[in-house]
């Protein structure tokens, strides 16, 4: 024999290895594709040893009323009573209803907290903004007290008004001397 031949087992331990091995390959195939096999043969199989799934319980009796006599449908057919209004639309309405009060509260209850939070937040919010104009507003006044430039331009606007004025009243003084002077000159035949 070749050494690859050659076996430190003996024929019975071969023998049990291989009823070991068969054992498990049947537990495998059991717990692994065992449920698969049966759900595809619809239970005929049981190789997972649970039984009938509800599936499978379920393809036998469909297939069981498939599968019925023709004799059973040629039977005449009992009295039937009528069946009533598959769509019970008061149900369906009042269930709208109560949705719609649901929704309509919730709603109301959103709209009220956002409220509240909008004025909470404007009641925090106003006093930083006035605080903040006012600050703006003593600054540019500040501004306007202590800029040199900003002083010479008030300065320098207020000789200009008081130099329009100056010449507003110096135009009516001599407004006035010539209509004093056409007066006088239609008395006196000038």
């Amino acid at each position: 024999m070749s050494r690859s031949r050659r076996s430190k087992f003996t024929p019975e331990q071969i023998t049990q290895n291989q009823a070991s091995s068969r054992n498990l390959l049947g537990n495998f195939i059991r717990n692994t594709g065992g449920g698969f096999i049966d759900a595809v043969t619809f239970g005929a199989t049981d190789l997972d040893k649970k039984g009938d799934s509800g599936f499978q319980t379920g393809a036998k009796n469909f297939f069981t009323n498939v599968t019925k006599p023709v004799t059973d449908l040629t039977k005449p057919p009992k009295e039937k009573e009528p069946l009533g209004d598959s769509f019970d639309q008061d149900k369906y309405f009042k269930s709208m209803r109560n949705m719609m009060v649901t929704d309509s509260i919730l709603r109301d209850y959103e709209l009220g907290r956002d409220a509240n939070r909008q004025f909470a937040m404007m009641s925090k919010t106003l006093p930083l903004v006035d605080l903040y104009s006012e600050t703006a507003a003593q600054r540019r006044l500040m501004e306007d007290r202590q800029s040199p430039t900003k002083i010479s331009q008030q300065i320098l606007r207020g000789k200009q008004g008081e130099a329009a004025l100056m010449q507003a009243i110096a135009n009516q003084t001599s407004a006035a001397a010539q209509v004093g002077n056409i007066g006088t000159s239609r008395r006196y035949g000038r």
